[in-house]
Formats: structure tokens, sequence, C-alpha cells
């Protein structure tokens, strides 16, 4: 059985509200970028990981077998989040469910902005956005599945 575009979205909204820091610093940064190479090398994948805390780069590591190219997507990614204020991917599926494109409906330049997975939105609670987490190097289903899973693992241990 497959999941309705609505399921999804839905899934992603509540992804957004689970996956939020009660604190984010630079040690922070450092640690989940550490869980997030960890995460990509345990599945044998192979991408360049980013974490932006208030248009300051805390975090960044290409791994073996990434390009240049992949900093690019980064960067794009991390101003769709800023504008939409949630992950890229979401932002990506809903923009397409209701047939809309970042030109046609936002004036937004693809040299600027991309609708594809892998940038989630550093939320702190009480603050809201302050900050991008990002992969980049796999399709965009993959992109998103890494980071929010490395996120969540991450918070987890940071809980228990």
């Amino acid at each position: 059985m497959s999941v309705t575009p609505e399921t999804k979205l839905s899934q992603m909204r509540q992804e957004e509200q689970e996956l939020r820091f009660v604190s984010f610093d630079a040690e922070t940064a450092l640690a989940l970028g550490l869980t997030l190479i960890e995460e990509a090398r345990r599945t044998g994948k192979k991408v360049t990981v980013d974490i932006t805390r208030q248009g300051h780069r805390l975090f960044l590591h290409a791994m073996e077998g990434t390009s240049p190219e992949n900093e690019d997507w980064i960067r794009r990614k991390n101003n769709t989040v800023a504008r939409f204020v949630k992950s890229s991917w979401h932002a990506a599926l809903q923009l397409r469910s209701e047939n809309q494109t970042l030109a046609g409906d936002y004036g937004l330049s693809d040299d600027e902005y991309v609708l594809a997975g892998g940038a989630f939105p550093l939320m702190l609670a009480g603050e809201g956005l302050i900050g991008t987490i990002t992969v980049s190097g796999l399709p965009d289903q993959e992109d998103h599945d890494l980071v929010t899973s490395g996120i969540r693992r991450f918070l987890a241990e940071q809980q228990g």
C-alpha cells in the first residue's frame, strides 16, 4: 500500500515538531555532525554534512566520494528551509502536490533555491528556526531519511 501525499506531508509536519532542540551550540553541532557522518558510514553512504546556526557554519564535512557540487546543493537547500520554514523535502513535496514551482509561484531562482531533500530546520525550543542541518549526496528521500534518522538518534542519545 502506498502512502498518500497528504499522509506523507502530515508525517513530515509531525517530524518537524518532534525533532527540536532545547539548546544548541558549537559542541552540539560537532556531536550531531559526527553522528550524521557515523550514520552515513554505517549505511555505506557518501555525503557532505553541513550544520549552520544563524548564518554561522558550525560543522562541515565532505566524505570521500563527494564533490564541491554538494556544497552548492546544500546552500540552495538551506535557502529553501529558510524561506519555507520546513524541511527542503517537505517544501518540495508540498509544492509539487499543489502544482506550484519556485520560479512561477514564488519568484525564486533555481540558482538560489532547490526543491530537493536533505535540509532540515534547526529548531530551538522557544526561538523557532535558528539554522539548518543538511545532508547532500544521495537521492532526495535518502538525503532526508539520513538527516532525520541521524537527528532522531542524536536526540535519543542526549535524553537517555
